[in-house]
């Protein structure tokens, strides 16, 4: 007769249901239940005493498990508790490392292969489907039931399987700045886009963030330096030097080749071109001298250094290099500027520049008015006519800011038109600037404006206005030699607007740019600033390319 449901006594009194075959007891208390809404799981295919041999459990009772025997050929009995869920938590311990087949051990289990590898401790880490069974952690299923050899660990989670079609693991993504896909290992590399050449004051600059030239690469096609600098060399060795020769040679060498030059130097001599000539030269020669040497954007970081050094501001130098010129011109020397010293130029600005003209900068300097090749609109021309008027003639008092505000944001096409509509309607723009403004406001304002007076457009943006600020350098009882140096120099690194200048200025004066200059200077000096006023070679060069 079954003795199923009824109870009996162990010698120590506790009281006991007899259990079916392979189900577990808690050690001193009865068969724990499921919850309500959970019961045992299925047998899987393969787990079924019937279907092939199971795991032998490990020698004591199973984890979780007191005191509780397996049957022989039926594997664990069922832990406490309710079944686990599809994906188990990884086990605390790394299965062991088998070397060959492992006999189970341990009491009242079956010896020999038929039994299978012993279990790793803990249960499996998950079930693949529902029609195999669990394999060992990191180990393959094979047909039998039991393991395969053991496989390499799988990677650790912070570096995910490489992709398809990749050798390896990537590098962490934080060095790559995001995600994104990694570049293929194979094939020909990308075609990066091409560059569009850095232009300055009419003349092509060397890119400041490209990578060093390799050593016996031309840096710039078609110009060997060796000869310019054995010149150098000559022209600066043994006691004095030979000025004409700096002259001659460094007059007509264009930008892109100064700077090839430069760096052919240092690597041939150790020493820098720029810091040779200034211990060669001095006074304007030297000045003059050095700007060739140094290149239209890096002087001009070093001119705005020199406007805002001191207790005060050099007003007309600051006023030429930010003022009345294209927007990325202007943001190119912005980045100049912190690039070489290491400090904000708005800064700078704040610094020594305040009230209404400090603003009239600071809106330059962060302005982004349309291209000058932008269609004009004509219905805006209206509108800022009629707001310059009332902010100016038309009002008691004057409205600064608002003419700043036009006269920063539009582009120089606009503005052009703005200036011819305004005269043509009340009275010239320039004379109500001269009459409602004064001091380094006025100059300020009204270099832009002459910079786009439509009369003058033909000869180009600023052409007649800086025709007129060199003749201003050397009119009156004296020369102001240092106005004349950066203006000639800054004018004459584009050639084809150097000549528009001097056109420019002729016209005016009924004298040649050439003669008025050599009348104003004399030694060495005169000699450099006729050669770049005549463009003794360098119109040339650029005229060959």
């Amino acid at each position: 007769m079954s003795n199923a449901g009824q109870q009996t006594q162990d010698p120590a009194g506790s009281t006991h249901t007899p259990n079916p075959a392979g189900t577990a007891h808690i050690h001193g208390s009865q068969t724990a239940p499921y919850p309500p809404g959970y019961g045992p799981p299925p047998p899987l295919p393969g787990n079924r005493p019937t279907d092939q041999p199971q795991y032998a459990p490990p020698p004591g009772p199973p984890p979780g498990h007191a005191q509780a025997q397996a049957q022989p050929g039926q594997g664990y009995a069922p832990p406490p508790g309710p079944p686990p869920t599809q994906i188990y938590a990884p086990p605390s311990v790394p299965p062991p490392q088998f070397q060959g087949q492992v006999q189970a051990q341990g009491q009242g289990q079956g010896q020999g292969q038929d039994q299978g590898y012993a279990p790793p401790p803990g249960p499996p880490q998950s079930y693949a489907t529902r029609d195999a069974p669990p394999a060992p952690q990191g180990y393959p299923t094979t047909a039998g039931g039991g393991g395969a050899a053991p496989q390499f660990p799988q990677p650790p989670p912070a570096f995910p399987a490489a992709p398809q079609g990749y050798g390896t693991h990537p590098p962490p993504q934080a060095l790559y700045g995001g995600g994104g896909q990694y570049p293929p290992t194979t094939g020909p590399p990308p075609v990066p886009a091409q560059k569009l050449p850095l232009v300055y004051l009419g003349a092509t600059i060397p890119d400041p963030n490209a990578p060093p030239t390799p050593h016996g690469v031309t840096k710039v096609p078609g110009y060997n330096p060796a000869k310019d600098a054995e010149a150098i060399k000559k022209a600066v060795k043994g006691f004095g030097t030979d000025d004409v020769a700096l002259i001659s040679t460094l007059v007509k060498i264009p930008v892109l080749q100064m700077d090839a030059l430069a760096e052919y130097y240092v690597a041939k001599t150790g020493k820098r071109l720029i810091d040779v000539l200034d211990s060669e030269t001095s006074s304007y020669f030297g000045m003059g001298i050095h700007a060739l040497a140094t290149g239209p954007l890096a002087w001009d970081a070093e001119l705005v250094k020199k406007a805002l050094a001191g207790a005060g501001t050099n007003e007309a130098l600051i006023t030429e290099l930010v003022l009345g010129r294209p927007s990325a011109e202007v943001r190119m020397l912005v980045g100049a500027y912190r690039w070489r010293y290491g400090r904000d130029l708005a800064e700078g600005i704040r610094g020594d520049l305040s009230g209404a003209v400090g603003r009239l900068f600071l809106m330059a300097l962060s302005a982004n008015p349309p291209p000058d090749t932008a269609p004009v609109d004509q219905a805006l021309v209206n509108v800022d006519v009629e707001e310059l008027y009332k902010a100016g003639q038309g009002k008691a008092g004057t409205d600064e800011i608002k003419f700043c505000e036009i006269l920063i944001g539009r582009s120089r096409t606009h503005l052009s038109a703005v200036i011819g509509a305004y005269g043509n309607k009340y009275r010239s723009l320039t004379k109500v600037i001269k009459a409602e403004f004064s001091g380094h406001l006025r100059t300020s304002l009204l270099h832009i404006v002459e910079g786009a007076k439509p009369k003058r457009v033909s000869q180009g943006y600023g052409v007649w206005r800086d025709a007129k600020l060199i003749d201003k350098a050397m009119v009156g009882l004296g020369t102001r030699d240092t106005e004349l140096v950066w203006r000639v120099v800054r004018g004459h690194w584009d050639p084809t607007r150097m000549e528009a200048i001097k056109a420019a200025y002729q016209q005016r004066t009924r004298k040649t740019l050439e003669a008025r200059v050599a009348s104003e200077t004399s030694g060495s000096y005169k000699k450099l600033m006729v050669a770049i006023v005549s463009g003794a070679g360098l119109g040339a060069v650029m005229s060959k390319k």
